[in-house]
C-alpha cells in the first residue's frame, strides 16, 4: 500500500487497524506524524487555512502548491492548478471540506487524533515499511521520518 501525505496517514491507519490486510507499506511524507509538537509548519498552516477566511480561491491554491507542496513550484503548469482548483470547489467538497481546522479546544483534539506517533501500536506493527521523506518538506516536518523509523520495528528510511 502506497500513501503520500494524507494518503500516507490513511495507509498507516489501515495497517494499524487491520494489519492482516496490508502486506507492505510505502509512506511518503505521511501526514499525522508529530502534528501536535509545536505550531504547524507554514505549509500545513496554508493548507489548513484554504477553506477558511474568504474561502477557497485559485490564488490560495496556486500559492500553496507552488510555495509549499512541490520543490520547484514554477514547474507546476497552470492547467494542473486549474484542475485541482475545480475539484476543490465542488459543492460536495465545499459542504464538508477536508482537513478543515476547527478553532478552540476541538482544533487541538483534532490534531491530537491525527498524530499517529502517539499510537502505541506503531511499536509492534510488523508490516515492512519504506519511509520516504524530502528533507525540505514544508508541510510535514522531515523529522517525522526518523521518528517513524525509530518507533516501527520493520521500517527503513
Amino acid at each position: 500500500l502506497v500513501g503520500n501525505s494524507y494518503g500516507g496517514a490513511a495507509a498507516l491507519r489501515l495497517a494499524l487497524d487491520t494489519p492482516g490486510r496490508v502486506g507492505k507499506l510505502v509512506l511518503m511524507g505521511p501526514g499525522g506524524i508529530g502534528t501536535t509538537r509545536g505550531l504547524p509548519t507554514a505549509g500545513l498552516g496554508s493548507l489548513l487555512a484554504y477553506y477558511s477566511g474568504a474561502g477557497p480561491s485559485r490564488e490560495k491554491l496556486a500559492s500553496f502548491i507552488r510555495n509549499y507542496l512541490v520543490y520547484e513550484g514554477d514547474s507546476v503548469p497552470d492547467e494542473l492548478i486549474d484542475v485541482r482548483y475545480a475539484a476543490s470547489i465542488d459543492p460536495e467538497v465545499v459542504a464538508d471540506p477536508p482537513l478543515t481546522r476547527p478553532s478552540g479546544p476541538l482544533a487541538l483534539r483534532t490534531l491530537w487524533r491525527m498524530d499517529l506517533t502517539r499510537d502505541s501500536r506503531l511499536a509492534s506493527l510488523q508490516t515492512p515499511t519504506l519511509i520516504l521523506w524530502g528533507r525540505d518538506d514544508k508541510v510535514n516536518r522531515p523529522s517525522g521520518g526518523p521518528m517513524l523509523q525509530n518507533i516501527m520495528p520493520n521500517a527503513e528510511l
